[in-house]
């Protein structure tokens, strides 16, 4: 398993499952089609606020919640694997969900966090067949990019790179709406299972993932000002601000009291 995965949230394993790229003029609507135009029109100024984010970004550690996953570090007992998590989003929850691009993003993203942890109980993978489906419809260069290079290059240098193609193919606030959709629902993972995945954590792994909320809820920000569809988000993960935990101790006091707020915005990525 490839361990490149918190920018686009595992989309090595995304790009594996696709195969070839698909033409999407048939399954993508009207509005899916305009969203990307829209992409493409950022103003000079957003634009470089929005690439000196990403540099910030691809500088961070990437996230223990599912490099751990990757690497075999979390395990559970078998009478951890008999209760199964309730929690996941699955192919069938989300049918009638994915008309836009935008959605398909977030989806794409959130069925491959989940298949992780699907994995450490031993459930049958339901997940791939709907993410191969969905990255053939979204057909992002980019991705492809990431899948290809994973393995011979440094992680910000990957990551930088990708950013660069997203914004030649005026795609770049799709780098935001993935990050959102991996860190909401890394952030919900966590609520759900802090005794698991905080054992794997040291608090420079806990100030890395809240320098990358910051980072995130400030792209929004510069983001909202230039997309009206992107504002909706930005109102989504404003929660993830009180995040600001620089201790494993003090990370998980803070997702014991922001948990409803953080089932919320999760819920929220596909009203």
């Amino acid at each position: 398993m490839k361990k490149f995965f918190l920018l686009f949230a595992a989309t090595t394993v995304m790009i594996a499952c696709t195969g070839n790229k698909q033409a999407t003029t048939n399954e993508n609507d009207e509005e899916s089609q305009e969203e990307v135009l829209m992409d493409g029109q950022l103003e000079s100024e957003m634009k470089a606020n929005l690439d000196s984010l990403v540099n910030l970004w691809a500088n961070l550690k990437p996230s223990p919640v599912l490099t751990t996953t990757a690497d075999g570090k979390i395990t559970l007992t078998e009478d951890e694997k008999l209760v199964k998590p309730t929690y996941l989003f699955y192919p069938d929850s989300l049918e009638g969900k994915l008309e836009t691009l935008s959605s398909k993003y977030r989806a794409v993203t959130a069925l491959t966090i989940d298949r992780e942890v699907a994995k450490l109980y031993g459930m049958q993978d339901v997940f791939t067949p709907a993410i191969t489906k969905i990255s053939a419809q979204i057909n992002d260069p980019a991705l492809k990019y990431l899948y290809d290079n994973s393995d011979k290059m440094d992680y910000a240098d990957l990551i930088k790179e990708a950013y660069k193609i997203e914004a030649e193919n005026g795609r770049e606030t799709r780098f935001w709406e993935v990050a959102a959709t991996s860190v909401i629902e890394q952030t919900y993972i966590l609520c759900k299972n802090k005794d698991k995945f905080l054992a794997n954590f040291t608090d420079d792994d806990v100030d890395n993932f809240t320098n990358r909320v910051a980072l995130l809820v400030d792209s929004y920000e510069t983001i909202s000002q230039h997309n009206k569809k992107f504002y909706n988000l930005y109102n989504v993960v404003q929660p993830l601000d009180r995040l600001n935990a620089t201790t494993v101790a003090e990370l998980s006091d803070q997702l014991t009291t922001l948990e409803g707020d953080i089932e919320k915005m999760r819920n929220e990525l596909f009203l």
